[in-house]
């Protein structure tokens, strides 16, 4: 493309205000939904579950979806996947890639879906050189808008396409306030909808009624990958501060993939010296990964706040609470809309030295306070659904 072309392109993005609030939504007949993601099985993670979730649920509800993605990805027999040739993150190798694919579709026609982190970057980056999608949808998990407006350049671009986007899909009410504290303009074109449990996850029928909340050895289950921002170094520390009485009655376990070597292996060298026995399960099968809930007495996840990440909302919360556990965790971003503080789990501050190590003993101290956190989940995670997700999303408002 000729330099003065592109320039002319970029000043014409800068300077204009073209926004598409209100205007045409999703609707399936005729062209499907084209969902753009860089997350989808057989990769495991909050993006990931989402994507391949809302898929399912919109294609059981009667819509037509395609699944845009790198050459990894897999889906279901029914499920169109259309391959890019890309590997699939957020470097600039695989934008180039996505853009070369999208400027040879008819954007003009398609309903386009940008459901993760990795596919907004690359729409930031070069979406302006492609044409306007007949319905544009973009989804934030939480880390989009610290992450994408470090830099004065790309925080422009981001907004610009934030403005270009007819719906913006957040999961939890921190989201949204931040939103439209860096894009007020995007207020009318918000739609909160927290996600639900993985379906693969849940627990048969009768299940949660075997569930013993008296037990006095009991297990902690912490489900997330390794990472700092999940905060298991904390919870292991907390585990430690706990009485030898407690700690004696006590197993942890940590199910997730190992994604920040450094962390990981700072975290084992620790977890010898915490008192209680604690094992690293790895990554998980869905299945596995049900039995291992089942088998569980408290959920644990005490993610932490990061410049550039937070925890958005968080899936793992719901699949526990649907599995009848009490839950632990810290009050950061958008958990507090999937953790009920005081009804379906503790919520520690983190900013306030042992509030964490409190709220866990007395967890464990209290087989009623378990009980009722745990019965009340139950109630939580089934009035989560992602059909209806779907039907919000995707289905005509006008």
């Amino acid at each position: 493309m000729p330099f003065f072309i592109l320039c002319i392109k970029l000043r014409k993005l800068i300077f204009a205000e073209k926004q598409n609030f209100g205007k045409d939504v999703f609707m399936t007949t005729g062209r499907p939904i084209n969902l753009l993601t860089m997350e989808y099985p057989p990769m495991r993670g909050g993006a990931g579950v989402y994507c391949e979730e809302l898929v399912h649920a919109a294609e059981k509800a009667g819509h037509l979806v395609r699944v845009l993605g790198p050459t990894r990805i897999t889906g279901a027999e029914n499920t169109k996947i259309i391959k890019i040739p890309i590997k699939g993150s957020q470097d600039w190798t695989c934008s180039w890639g996505i853009w070369k694919f999208l400027k040879k579709q008819t954007l003009e026609d398609d309903y386009m879906h940008i459901a993760e982190p990795g596919a907004l970057r690359a729409m930031i980056r070069f979406g302006w050189l492609l044409p306007m999608p007949k319905t544009l949808l973009i989804t934030l998990h939480g880390s989009e808008i610290p992450r994408f407006s470090c830099n004065p350049i790309e925080a422009i671009f981001f907004r610009k396409l934030l403005r270009r986007a007819h719906k913006i899909h957040v999961l939890s009410k921190h989201n949204e306030e931040r939103l439209v504290r860096f894009c007020p303009k995007t207020k009318p074109a918000i739609i909160l909808a927290p996600g639900a449990p993985a379906r693969n996850i849940l627990p048969s029928s009768g299940s949660q009624d075997k569930r013993n909340y008296s037990k006095k050895k009991l297990i902690l289950l912490c489900v997330g990958r390794i990472h700092p921002r999940k905060g298991q170094l904390e919870l292991l520390q907390a585990v430690k501060a706990l009485s030898d009485e407690k700690k004696a009655n006590l197993t942890c376990w940590f199910a997730g993939p190992s994604t920040h070597k450094k962390y990981a292996k700072k975290l084992k060298e620790m977890s010898c010296s915490v008192g209680p026995k604690v094992k690293f399960l790895g990554d998980l099968s869905d299945e596995e990964l049900r039995e291992t809930y089942q088998q569980a007495d408290i959920f644990a996840l005490s993610s932490v706040p990061k410049p550039n990440s937070v925890e958005g909302f968080g899936f793992v919360y719901l699949e526990a609470s649907a599995h009848g556990l009490p839950i632990l965790a810290n009050q950061t971003g958008g958990v507090e809309d999937a953790v009920l503080d005081g009804k379906t789990g503790l919520l520690a501050n983190p900013k306030i030295t042992g509030d964490l190590v409190e709220k866990l003993d007395q967890l464990l101290g209290e087989p009623g306070l378990r009980e009722t956190l745990g019965k009340n989940g139950l109630e939580w995670a089934s009035q989560h659904d992602w059909e209806k997700v779907a039907n919000r999303l995707y289905h005509s408002t006008a």
